[in-house]
């Protein structure tokens, strides 16, 4: 799908490749051969294949060409499921003009499309609105954070709790969702963090970089870089916490699994006295002592009792129970 925004309501000329001249960005989402082939006629620049978009290396991910900024980065978000996703966001800037290409559906994208509609002047020129989105996208960074955070104190509260409703294995499944969320937001915000780098080092007439405008934009990439940086510390704070509580669950479930061990051992060692006294008085022979006593049943009730007591005593006084 290819949507194109502008930066007033008025029509504008069209410029000598065919495109209006007020349209500032184009955001290209799983866009067809077609629309890709129009789009590089039009703006005069080779766009990425969603193949080169995969690619890991730096060389692939951000690189000028043909005068022209492109910069990759792995964007988090739900895309409709219950846990975070992830996947590459392309950023061009190319005379002026800012090209989104990406195959996922962040919410930030619709929010800033938004936006703009209301405040045509944050889609100004190319650069503005390259900063803008970026600015939005580290703010969602920033909620989604704070939303794992917040689930982690719920989980805290199902982990240390005297009296617990439910099992720990529910707990740890939860755990390893928070754990895959915040990876995906750390791998999210590294990515973004080398996206900022690159783009501080852009020079004037790089993607339509004017020198009078050059110091204001990297200015701002250094607030913007401060705030991925305070981020990245907040996501690692989480997973220190995640592992803490992942461990304490596992503690736990330790101490349960010895604590039943421990009661079954008591219980093994209390009977074992009554049943050699039962086994004794199983014997077949004719001759036994107090066999053919009235008194003899409750007689050995009371020895059996009593050896009961006794036990538990000595359990309670080493404090084995």
């Amino acid at each position: 799908m290819l949507t194109l925004h502008t930066c007033s309501l008025h029509e504008a000329p069209l410029d000598d490749r065919g495109m209006p001249a007020n349209i500032v960005w184009v955001d290209l989402l799983n866009p067809t051969r077609d629309e890709e082939l129009r789009m590089e006629q039009q703006l005069g620049v080779l766009l990425p294949t969603r193949e080169d978009m995969a690619e890991i290396e730096l060389s692939s991910r951000l690189y000028m060409e043909d005068g022209a900024a492109f910069m990759t980065a792995q964007i988090a978000c739900f895309g409709g499921e219950k846990q975070l996703q992830s996947g590459p966001v392309t950023f061009v800037l190319t005379g002026g003009r800012l090209v989104t290409i990406r195959y996922i559906e962040p919410t930030t994208f619709k929010v800033f499309a938004g936006q703009i509609s209301k405040q045509p002047a944050l889609c100004h020129d190319g650069p503005t609105t390259f900063l803008n989105l970026l600015d939005l996208l580290i703010q969602r960074s920033a909620d989604l954070i704070e939303t794992s955070a917040e689930s982690l104190d719920a989980l805290s509260k199902s982990v240390f709790v005297r009296r617990r409703r439910a099992g720990l294995e529910n707990v740890i499944i939860q755990l390893g969702a928070a754990q895959n969320n915040n990876a995906r937001i750390r791998d999210s915000l590294a990515s973004l963090k080398r996206l900022i780098a690159f783009a501080s080092d852009l020079e004037a007439g790089v993607g339509g970089l004017t020198l009078a405008h050059l110091q204001g934009f990297r200015e701002r990439l250094s607030t913007t870089a401060q705030d991925v940086g305070a981020l990245a510390d907040h996501a690692m704070s989480v997973s220190s916490n995640i592992a803490f509580l992942l461990e304490a669950a596992l503690g736990l479930i330790n101490i349960e699994q010895s604590t039943i061990i421990k009661l079954i051992s008591i219980t093994s060692v209390i009977f074992l006295p009554l049943t050699l006294i039962a086994s004794i008085y199983g014997m077949n022979f004719d001759h036994m002592p107090f066999l053919h006593s009235p008194e003899a049943f409750w007689g050995v009730c009371g020895i059996m009792g009593g050896i009961i007591v006794f036990l538990l005593f000595v359990f309670k006084l080493r404090r084995w129970i």
